[in-house]
């Protein structure tokens, strides 16, 4: 099957594992877009305007305004944004609850912490995207969460396999594949700065994966975390800090 193009709608093509539509047979997979930036908004209603088989029937920018939507339009999927002005998106998940609304969760974010998706997950949302990903991923997590099933970026696939299948040693707190990165870099001697700039992330993000890491290992400096870290086999060595 050639790839449609820009003016064609997505249709997965036959054995796609993303071809499950979710929708009733009597129409499309219902959505309700929540995200507190307009323009945001506006242009996921554009992208999701061309699948055929998924239709936008409402917005919303806060918790309050989510629930009064899935209560009007009762949608098989919300799509939600994780920061909503001064909310946390993880609250319309619960808001909804409380009302016994139970659409699929997509949550549609920037947010990469591997402990964040978790936290998500465990409140009930079904799936969980980067906003990076192509208009047919979206529509692909969209049909799989509307179905029952779990839309989980590629991104975050192996931290999930390696906490199923016990690849952590026992007795070693978890360590994400970003947190392993900042471990080494602070066993070379680098600040917090010089970490964020050698990874491509903001400093502020650096200091919450070290404060994360302190808590993790139960330490409140960063020798103790090198010489912990690597005693538990998750350095090289636990050479000094500069």
């Amino acid at each position: 099957m050639n790839a449609p193009s820009a003016d064609e709608p997505y249709r997965p093509a036959s054995g796609d594992p993303h071809a499950e539509t979710g929708a009733a047979a009597d129409g499309p997979v219902r959505v309700v877009l929540v995200d507190d930036h307009a323009l945001v908004r506006e242009g996921l209603r554009s992208v999701l305007d061309h699948f055929d088989d998924i239709a936008v029937c409402d917005e919303a920018d806060n918790s309050e305004a989510a629930v009064k939507a899935v209560a009007a339009h009762e949608p098989d999927v919300i799509v939600l944004d994780l920061k909503l002005h001064d909310e946390d998106g993880v609250a319309v998940i619960g808001a909804l609850a409380a009302q016994g609304l139970t659409p699929a969760v997509l949550v549609l974010s920037v947010h990469d912490e591997p402990e964040r998706v978790r936290d998500v997950l465990r409140a009930g949302a079904r799936g969980y995207l980067l906003k990076s990903v192509r208009p047919e991923e979206l529509a692909a997590g969209i049909r799989r969460v509307a179905a029952g099933r779990w839309a989980i970026g590629e991104h975050f696939v192996d931290m999930l396999v390696d906490a199923f299948i016990g690849a952590i040693p026992l007795g070693v707190p978890p360590v994400t594949p970003r947190e392993s990165e900042v471990l080494r870099l602070l066993a070379e001697g680098l600040a917090n700065r010089a970490v964020a700039d050698r990874l491509g992330i903001s400093t502020r993000t650096a200091q919450k994966h070290v404060e994360n890491l302190f808590k993790k290992f139960n330490v409140h400096g960063r020798r103790d975390l090198i010489t912990v870290a690597g005693r538990s086999g998750l350095l090289p060595s636990a050479g000094p800090q500069k």
